[in-house]
């Protein structure tokens, strides 16, 4: 009989696979590191709750780990928008006023998973595995969740969806596909 439960315990180790190690934010944040520059397509959509309607736009991305995310619209509008840690620009280089560096940090570190500049605001839960994750985040300061009620990201070998919901209602929804490294990354 132990040298059948030796057999047993040893089949049961090596069919285990190493998948089934604990999936962490760490090792997720080196999963996206990976691939320090994407661009890609996106398909965003605003829904306004105290209008009971929404509004999709389109367009390509380019995403640079620790320098910029440059958002170019297709439809319903043209438009460019780069963000990068000091600010947010138009395609005419005018800024976004005053809080708009917050909100472009806020979404480089998103895009990054740079999980420990959000831990600070952000109460974080992971679950999944490195091929299906999610993220949702809840803000901590009672001045933050007057603007944001949670957000979810979810993805596999990149983030793929962006979920940002506020307290009145409103969310935003963006889907990133078609998402591939730029050149020399």
């Amino acid at each position: 009989m132990p040298l059948r439960r030796w057999l047993i315990t040893l089949l049961v180790l090596v069919l285990v696979p190493m998948s089934a190690q604990a999936f962490d934010l760490d090792d997720l944040q080196r999963q996206l590191a990976a691939t320090p520059s994407v661009a890609g397509r996106f398909e965003q959509q605003r829904e306004l709750a105290d209008l009971d309607s929404s509004l999709t736009s389109t367009g390509t991305f380019v995403f640079e780990r620790g320098k910029r995310v440059v958002w170019e619209l297709k439809t319903p509008v043209q438009e460019r928008i780069e963000l990068t840690p000091q600010a947010i620009t138009d395609g005419s280089g005018e800024t976004a006023p005053p809080g708009g560096e917050q909100v472009a940090q806020l979404f480089l570190q998103l895009l990054e998973g740079d999980w420990q500049a959000l831990e600070s605001r952000f109460t974080l839960q992971l679950s999944g595995d490195q091929d299906a994750w999610q993220v949702a985040l809840t803000p901590k300061e009672a001045a933050l969740r007057e603007r944001i009620a949670g957000i979810t990201l979810q993805g596999d070998r990149t983030i793929d969806h962006l979920d940002m919901r506020t307290p009145d209602g409103d969310r935003l929804k963006v889907r990133l596909f078609d998402q591939h490294p730029l050149n020399g990354a």
